[in-house]
């Protein structure tokens, strides 16, 4: 259905210029913009029909799902589309990835090579959170009173306060070194601790210099949590309104397989007592800071004239008698009732006087809501609720009192205040995500959860939606009128069933969606080897550690080096490891461990540098990461990468599956792993002359019926299932081949 103009309407009155395909197919064509100034540039048929696709769904008010596989050049099919609407009909749009390395390609290579060739000049934009940026009134505040950071403090702050003085940005990512991360996290731009205008520091602010940025460029670059976020706000604001991004009515969702995560992440809840005492210490004395009360109390005692004494009284008295006292019972009272679920859960979840590391999570299904353990839970949180609102409500109640204040005072105090009743707002919120954690809904997962360590126990509690379809469909796809959602990897079995369920696109009419899934241009039947043995055991068997390190180290010994070996346990990843690291460096080869040797970046940029490096990865290596050229020839998947089925979100997930008749195994879990299957095998080939070989050593791809689905996402041509023995003999000849 088009969505109708009382529903939706950021658009002029006046008629909209509709793209025209050929102008789209000269850009691309053999003598077009592309061919003329992109070095390597050759058209290609699946690049040509992503960008038709795109057009259509601007011009029509459709919502494009489409899957492009590696090497189709999607950036490009969206990017032209999208300017040349922006140009022609002068308006923005906004293009949402999931992860840094493609916003850094868009913003970095993709974008200033359009607007270098580009028959019309446009501005982009890179639009971050704001936390991202320095707030200059918390940063005065600070200098000036340094008693509310510890004294160690200090020095960090005068260097930020210097760097302040010359950054055009003000932003995290511009500062020479990483500050430290509570010192940020008190100095960052908070949306509920902003006065905006009233500001003294507004026409200053480099967050609202960025959002005037913004406001003026045609395409903005942002990622999935900062567009959720704006639409959340926009859903209480109306879809004309500036919210975090100002109005627009195209975009583009780049990585979309990651979307139904990031709308879980974003609408999720952890309460824990680092997260409460972090707000209730910056009000009230505490760890070496006077906090904010008392600097409140001293400074209005100090500027107010004698005859005003009575005012001083009634506000003294408020933060003396009620606000210190009352910070002081939550903080003691938070202690005790997460001291006491911390023991409580250890006492559930770990047998009698076990005493093990790690992190556990209770479900809170049911049957855990009729025991005594429950009842006293939410007799206890209802307590720090009430406690949490008689808190938040005296901070209002100051905040009113002080509008009795002089003007001149005002105005001097205005930044403590705005920060205290941001404060207020925050643990008022905190009580109503409690109250939501004990009520009965049956849209949401909740679990408590316990990280028992040496250093102490620390319980939380998680709340998650289950069904994000209605609120995707609600929030983004009604009220946008063209959104495309593209991806290298979308489609399960060929199918874009699994994607439309989880993100409501089913719940779309059909005639206002369209799917379009093209094959990459790759010749995987020349470039790659899929190769899975047929004789090592399951990986849920005893006998697999062995023998599955013993693969590793023969393949990776044909390979010489130049190897991914790909993780879904960090414990598996840890003992193949301990057991090869030697034996790889007596060949030579370089081991690199997730965990070990600096963060992934760090990691990359040595295993490129080096042709015979071996790579130990996890998660965050899977997708993301891009090594063109004869560095990565091999990839070895340790397993499917089936998600944990213990995780609580997916056990509630799967039995709401199972309560509406379905099979959660087939309709979510194989489809997720097909998924992330997809994407580690997608590491190997990134451009026409790569080669390398894809070992998968987990043996239910060929034993198991389900099997199939995986072996049908990846491509026919170049699968061999076989022994090891015959498998590492074919790799062999297949690596040879190439010299």
């Amino acid at each position: 259905m088009i969505i109708s103009p009382d529903t939706f309407s950021p658009e002029p009155c006046e008629s909209l210029e509709p793209l025209s395909f050929d102008e789209i197919e000269e850009i691309f064509g053999t003598d077009g913009m592309l061919a003329r100034n992109l070095k390597g540039y050759e058209r290609r048929e699946e690049q040509v029909r992503m960008a038709f696709s795109v057009a259509m769904a601007f011009n029509e008010k459709m919502v494009s799902l489409i899957e492009a596989g590696t090497g189709t050049g999607k950036s490009l099919a969206y990017l032209i589309p999208s300017l040349l609407w922006a140009i022609g009909n002068q308006q923005r749009v906004v293009i949402s990835t999931n992860t840094i390395n493609l916003q850094e390609q868009l913003i970095k290579k993709d974008i200033p090579f359009l607007q270098r060739y580009s028959a019309e000049p446009f501005t982009a934009c890179l639009v971050k959170g704001r936390g991202n940026y320095l707030c200059l009134r918390k940063l005065g505040i600070a200098i000036a009173e340094p008693s509310l950071f510890p004294d160690k403090a200090a020095e960090e702050l005068q260097t930020i306060a210097a760097w302040s003085e010359t950054s055009r940005t003000g932003c995290l990512s511009d500062i020479a070194f990483y500050p430290n991360r509570e010192i940020w996290g008190e100095l960052r731009c908070e949306a509920d601790q902003c006065s905006r205008s009233k500001c003294p520091e507004f026409n200053r602010c480099f967050f609202y210099k960025a959002r005037k940025d913004a406001a003026s460029a045609r395409i903005l670059v942002v990622n999935h949590a900062l567009l959720l976020a704006d639409i959340s706000l926009r859903k209480e604001s109306g879809y004309e309104a500036a919210a975090i991004l100002p109005p627009f009515s195209r975009l583009v969702i780049d990585e979309a397989h990651h979307l139904e995560d990031a709308a879980t992440g974003a609408l999720s809840v952890r309460i824990s007592r680092p997260l409460l005492m972090k707000q209730i210490s910056r009000l009230a004395p505490a760890g070496g800071r006077a906090g904010i009360l008392s600097l409140l109390n001293a400074k209005i005692g100090k500027e107010l004239p004698e005859e005003l004494d009575a005012l001083y009284q009634e506000f003294s008295a408020l933060i003396e008698a009620l606000l210190l006292p009352r910070s002081a019972e939550l903080t003691a009272s938070l202690d005790r009732e997460m001291d006491w679920l911390a023991q409580a859960l250890q006492k559930e979840l770990l047998p009698a006087n076990e005493k093990r590391a790690g992190e556990f999570k209770r479900r809170i299904t049911p049957e855990i809501r009729g025991t005594e353990f429950w009842k006293e839970f939410v007799k206890r949180i209802k307590r720090l609720e009430e406690q949490l609102n008689e808190l938040s409500g005296a901070l209002g109640a100051m905040d009113r009192a002080a509008a009795k204040l002089p003007e001149k005072i005002r105005e001097s105090v205005e930044g403590l205040l705005t920060d205290a009743f941001g404060i207020g707002m925050r643990l008022s919120g905190i009580s109503r995500h409690l109250e939501w954690f004990c009520a009965d809904d049956q849209e949401s997962c909740r679990w408590l959860e316990i990280k028992i360590a040496s250093s102490g126990n620390q319980a939380s509690i998680c709340i998650a939606p289950l069904d994000l379809a209605e609120t995707i469909k609600l929030s983004i796809l009604d009220p946008i009128p063209t959104v495309v959602l593209t991806s290298a990897t979308m489609t399960v079995g060929g199918s874009f069933g699994y994607l439309r369920r989880r993100i409501g696109l089913d719940l779309l009419e059909s005639r206002r969606l369209q799917e379009l899934a093209l094959a990459s241009p790759f010749d995987y039947a020349a470039q790659s080897l899929v190769a899975i043995p047929s004789d090592l055991p399951e990986p849920a068997s005893n006998g697999f550690k062995e023998p599955f390190a013993d693969a590793v180290l023969r393949a990776v010994s044909v390979s010489d080096g130049g190897a991914f070996i790909l993780f879904t346990s960090f414990e598996l990843l840890r003992q193949t490891h301990l057991a090869l690291k030697e034996k790889l460096q007596q060949q030579g080869i370089l081991v690199l461990r997730q965990g070990e040797g600096g963060g992934r970046h760090q990691l990359l940029a040595r295993f490129r540098k080096e042709r015979n490096a071996v790579l130990f990865g996890t998660d965050s290596f899977w997708e993301g990461v891009d090594v063109k050229g004869d560095a990565l020839r091999l990839v070895i998947i340790a397993r499917l990468p089936f998600q944990v089925p213990t995780e609580p979100i997916q056990q509630a997930r799967a039995e709401r599956i199972t309560s509406l008749g379905g099979d959660p195994f087939s309709e979510m879990s194989v489809p997720q792993a097909v998924l992330k299957l997809r994407q580690g095998f997608g590491r190997l080939i990134r451009s026409r002359t790569d080669r390398g070989a894809v070992l998968i050593l987990d043996s239910r791809i060929v034993t198991k019926n389900y099997g199939k689905r995986f072996l049908r996402s990846l491509p026919e041509a170049a699968q061999v299932v076989a022994p090891l023995d015959q498998l590492l003999d074919r790799m062999g000849q297949f690596f040879k081949s190439a010299i």
